[in-house]
């Protein structure tokens, strides 16, 4: 809808230069049969409801923005500046990392970590984030949002009111009296007028005399004739669709009154200009003190009787030298109109897109670090990476892009992560690889999409480019946060620094019972997101059926079956961690909106260092043993049950995190009240950490999403 209401804003702009058009050429037609006015607001109603446009080489309308806004294109410094052919330069980062078949991993980024002056590598993801908060709208978007709303709610109202009040009208003339043909004679008209679409009735108030009455009728069987009601169907139309123009309420007002005079000279000229008088006279007596029943789309009846009296009085027939020059000014008008269309624009080639990313790179490093001068640039690769159909309405396709700078004085240049030197010029090349620019078509027409990068996906196979895209248009919110549709599970597991991990395994091929399962992403206990690639040079969809026709022939991927031990082999040859099928907890049925919930964490440790200012505290990492543990395990450790467990328990130190632990704001604090559990301020709770300090407090810390949400002492019987 949005861009529906875009287009609405780009006819209303180009109609709003036809009516001032038309308003100058109606003054110089002062003198000219209205019939021409009249036709000129033809023009102005063609714009204002035909979506359609027209490129022209020359036109009186200024170059407009595209479809879809002004772009900003992210340069390697992390400046944004705004590119008027750009679409959506997508430089928002894609919010997960990818985890590929050989356990690389990596981020999707626009170019820059905010850190470094030309550094273009980034972390590999966002914790907890999701279609929904990995690109947040900004003040701009929400009030775009809310002019469309309002748009629509006066469109609305104004359709509305027209329809209930077209439905009363025809309800009431029920009563009306048919005295023939298209005429109606009803009590309660105040004024003549017309009413309907594809057969319109002529509606009169009773007790009009003889002359009167031959006039109106002339009146309104022209106005039927020239197919005057559906004019002002159009207008109403127009009017519904550009309420908040108030050139288009001024446009149509005219209108009416044109269309009103000029089918006033047409009765004069069918009768003769001896009825003016008593024509002008019928005008005044059916004015005086009556009003028309009600402005509907489908009924119309006179008005500015003033204007059109004294135009009837002031009526003679035009020399034939006024009608020539008053034609030729319509032509001329309407030639001008012409010039309303676009004006011809370039079409952007990808190339066009590469130079202008260079060119933006340039600007961004010459705006953030001062003296430096970029004097020279060479595109020195830009080549298609692949093709990917089926992931958008639209084909896609990546270009690979490489280009060197020269700057005026390299020593200016602080050289990061995110440019090397070579041959004394500078070149993007960081942990993320190399720029890929993303393309969308419509016909052979490039739509340009953003940036990805080669380090971050295999994009050299056509499953890394699928991943890599696919995380992509779920960072912009184009994609639903599911890589296959269809039916989900979820597993958990413990991973070994003590957290908890999630699986997201879908269903690729095929539904139900005979249909294999598969990891299509997973989520660690900080709520970074990473998504499988599978391990194939095949598209992922030629892939997956293959694997489906061989479980379905109760071959080696019969084992794909099952979604537990998919998960557990998962868990071991591509995490590397051992971890016994029994140890996984699998949720089924689930979904992909369910995987989105980061996991949470229990981890049993030793909590010190926290003060009522600081967010991080250290932590130590414990586990809590028994007698009933396996006893070779137990003897491993060189822990003895009998000397060791006098109270049956023994807590184990494991690992001392160095990094410490970050509490979110709305964490939580407990601390034992005897043997139960007794909620407490943080700072309440540092006092007693206090009294702790030489060894710090044994507490079970609930996480989520890479923060503390909740710290609770742990009971030591």
């Amino acid at each position: 809808m949005p861009a529906f209401f875009q287009t609405v804003l780009q006819m209303s702009i180009t109609a709003s230069y036809v009516i001032l058009l038309v308003l100058v050429a109606r003054l110089l037609l002062r003198k000219a049969p209205k019939v021409l006015s009249y036709v000129l607001w033809f023009a102005v109603l063609f714009r204002l409801l035909c979506p359609l446009t027209f490129e022209t080489p020359y036109s009186l309308i200024p170059a407009l923005l595209p479809e879809s806004g002004t772009g900003t294109l992210q340069t390697a410094s992390g400046l944004q500046t705004e590119v008027q052919p750009l679409t959506d330069t997508g430089q928002e980062t894609a919010g997960a990392a990818a985890h590929t078949g050989n356990n690389d991993t990596g981020g999707i980024t626009a170019g820059a970590d905010g850190q470094d002056m030309l550094n273009t590598s980034a972390v590999t993801g966002t914790a907890g984030s999701t279609p929904d908060t990995a690109v947040q709208p900004s003040a701009a978007d929400r009030w775009k949002t809310a002019a469309v709303y309002i748009w629509l709610g006066g469109a609305a109202v104004m359709l509305s009111a027209g329809l209930f009040s077209a439905i009363r009208l025809n309800r009431q003339l029920k009563g009306a009296r048919h005295e023939g043909g298209r005429i109606y004679e009803w009590s309660r008209a105040q004024t003549p007028f017309v009413f309907g679409v594809i057969r319109p009735r002529i509606i009169l108030p009773s007790g009009l005399g003889g002359h009167e009455r031959g006039y109106i009728l002339r009146h309104e069987q022209v106005h039927i004739r020239r197919l005057d009601h559906l004019a002002k169907l159009a207008a109403f139309a127009a009017l519904c669709l550009h309420w908040f123009n108030p050139l288009v309420w001024l446009a149509v007002r005219l209108m009416d009154e044109d269309m009103e005079k000029s089918c006033d000279e047409a009765v004069i000229r069918e009768l003769g200009s001896s009825i003016k008088k008593e024509y002008s006279t019928s005008l005044l007596a059916l004015s005086t003190g009556r009003a028309f029943p009600g402005r509907t789309p489908l009924a119309f009846g006179e008005n500015s009787t003033k204007g059109r009296i004294r135009n009837v009085l002031n009526y003679r027939k035009p020399s034939f030298l006024v009608v020539i020059s008053a034609v030729a000014l319509v032509i001329i008008t309407v030639a001008i109109a012409g010039l309303t269309g676009n004006l011809r624009s370039h079409r952007m080639t990808e190339a066009d897109y590469a130079k202008q990313y260079i060119t933006e790179q340039i600007a961004g490093i010459e705006n953030r670090i001062s003296g430096a001068v970029i004097v020279d640039s060479e595109m020195t690769v830009f080549e298609q990476a692949g093709r990917v159909e089926g992931l958008l309405p639209e084909p896609l396709e990546l270009w690979r892009l490489e280009y060197r700078l020269e700057p005026e004085d390299i020593s200016r240049l602080p050289l990061a992560g995110g440019m090397n030197e070579i041959d004394g010029k500078i070149t993007e090349d960081s942990s993320m690889g190399k720029p890929v620019l993303v393309f969308a078509y419509e016909g052979n027409t490039p739509r340009y999409e953003g940036v990805i990068w080669t380090g971050a996906y295999d994009l050299g196979i056509p499953a890394g480019r699928e991943t890599g895209l696919q995380a992509y248009f779920e960072g912009k919110g184009v994609l639903d946060h599911e890589t296959y549709s269809g039916n989900h599970a979820i597993a958990k597991f413990v991973m070994s620094d003590g957290t908890t991990a999630h699986l997201l395994l879908s269903q690729p091929a095929v539904q139900g019972n005979s249909g294999i399962w598969v990891v299509e992403r997973w989520k660690d206990g900080n709520g970074y997101e990473y998504y499988e690639t599978p391990d194939t040079a095949l598209p992922s969809a030629e892939y997956f059926a293959g694997l489906q026709a061989e479980a379905d022939q109760g071959q080696k991927a019969a084992d794909l079956l099952d979604p537990q031990t998919v998960a557990a082999s998962f868990v071991q040859e591509e995490l590397g961690w051992n971890l016994a099928k029994e140890k996984i907890g699998l949720q089924i049925p689930a979904t992909a909106a369910d995987f989105t919930i980061s996991p949470v964490s229990e981890l049993l440790g030793y909590v010190s260092g926290m003060t009522l200012t600081e967010p991080g505290f250290k932590f130590d990492n414990a586990e809590w043993l028994t007698d009933n543990d396996d006893p070779a395990r137990l003897r491993r450790l060189g822990i003895d049950p009998e000397q060791d467990m006098p109270g049956g328990f023994y807590v184990l130190n494991k690992l001392a995190i160095k990094d410490p632990l970050e509490l979110s704001e709305q964490a939580e604090f407990a601390v034992m009240d005897g043997a139960t559990p007794k909620t407490v301020s943080k700072t309440e709770f540092v006092e007693r950490l206090d009294l702790m300090a030489d060894f710090g407090m044994l507490c079970t810390v609930t996480t989520q999403d890479g923060k503390v949400i909740r710290i609770a002492e742990r009971y030591l019987p």
